[in-house]
């Protein structure tokens, strides 16, 4: 989790630095933009100037010409003389064969010519302006876009991405209350949920009354009166316990919490060897018999659907597929979701989702009950060594 939340600061991170890129480029424009803006209001005052002037030297010229003009039959020369000199004498005008014909004539058009040569410019400057600021704010091509966002995506997958998956595990163990023995160990592992449920001996759920932990750990107990805990670590490497208190029992049931990344208990059945206030009610009772089982680490293997090394498998026919037996030690382990009727067994064992293993001496033939119904099962042997 705090992988995943170092990931997100670090995309937030990125995106801030993109948008604040973005802002610079903007402004470099916005810059560049009010740089133009100003030497077009230099021109336009120039030449504003420049039509003021000629306006000013034409009419200059019409009063000249008015005043010097010579009387009508003065002699040739008794004028002032033309500053031109032998070029006064050559043609003016928009002839065809006139040098720099088509040329204004006029202020007016002097002026009409400047200004639309103002406006191209203006137009230039604009676009000019416009695929600078284009390029500026967003200076890669598309292909170069999700080049980036490519390789983004893969930065952030590398960075999200745990070094290594935890193998999960499920497995049933029996807590003591024997103050001298160890406690049970629950593995936990970040990114994963662990399921703590407790039950009786008699597979009946066992009601949680209170409870207090330690550590680098977030549990959520469920509603008031269940039996069920879920917990996560907050850290990759941690350590704590947890102190448990059921309903009608004085003693605390304590256990050990430690994270790793190598394996994890998806769900762990937690089993107090004795009668819980939800006691089951056996359907047939067995004075004497043992009916807990303890420690009894086949019985537990048999449960979890991992038997020991070396237990025979035995063909059972008569039932489904849920019903299947072992063969240890000469005794047989029969794990069903029924009730086993006959033959007497001395050693039981039941998970929260139901599933018995019972444990009696050998016996061809067995009677289950299945919700009232009797079922009668074969027992063979199948040849099956499990490795």
């Amino acid at each position: 989790m705090a992988r995943c939340f170092k990931g997100q600061r670090e995309e937030t991170k990125g995106m801030r630095r993109l948008l604040l890129g973005f802002a610079v480029c903007a402004a470099i424009s916005m810059k560049t933009v009010c740089v133009f803006a100003q030497d077009l209001d230099r021109s336009h005052d120039k030449f504003e100037d420049f039509t003021a002037k000629m306006k000013a030297a034409k009419g200059q010229e019409g009063a000249t010409g008015t005043a010097e003009t010579p009387p009508t039959g003065a002699a040739p020369g008794t004028g002032p003389a033309d500053p031109l000199g032998v070029a006064g004498d050559l043609p003016m005008g928009n002839g065809p064969n006139v040098l720099g014909g088509g040329a204004p004539q006029t202020p007016e058009e002097l002026q009409a010519m400047m200004e639309q040569e103002a406006a191209d410019q203006q137009k230039k400057l604009e676009e000019a302006t416009f695929e600078m600021a284009l390029k500026q704010l967003l200076p890669l091509k598309p292909d170069q876009i999700r080049t980036t966002l490519d390789r983004f995506r893969e930065s952030r997958e590398a960075a999200e991405t745990p070094l290594t998956i935890p193998e999960p595990r499920s497995e049933v163990q029996t807590a003591s209350l024997d103050p001298t023995a160890e406690p049970l160990i629950i593995r936990a592992a970040p990114g994963n949920v662990t399921t703590l449920t407790f039950l009786d001996a008699t597979g009946a759920p066992w009601p949680i009354q209170d409870m207090s932990w330690a550590g680098p750990f977030t549990i959520q107990p469920t509603d008031s009166g269940s039996n069920i805990i879920r917990l996560s670590p907050t850290t990759a490497h941690g350590a704590g316990n947890i102190s448990i208190r059921m309903v009608d029992m004085m003693t605390p049931v304590v256990m050990r919490l430690t994270t790793g990344i190598d394996w994890v208990h998806y769900r762990l059945d937690v089993r107090i060897p004795k009668p819980g206030p939800l006691a089951k009610t056996p359907i047939i009772e067995y004075g004497g018999l043992k009916t807990v089982a303890g420690k009894d680490e086949q019985m537990v293997g048999v449960l979890d659907g991992t038997p020991p090394v070396g237990a025979e498998k035995l063909k059972v026919e008569g039932v489904d597929g849920r019903t299947s037996a072992y063969a240890m030690s000469g005794r047989t382990y029969l794990r069903t979701p029924l009730t086993l009727l006959s033959p007497g067994w001395d050693a039981s064992v039941s998970s929260a989702d139901g599933v018995n293993v019972y444990a009696f001496n050998s016996a061809p033939v067995v009677l289950l009950s299945d919700e009232g119904r009797m079922v009668k099962a074969h027992i063979m042997s199948d040849e099956v060594t499990t490795p």
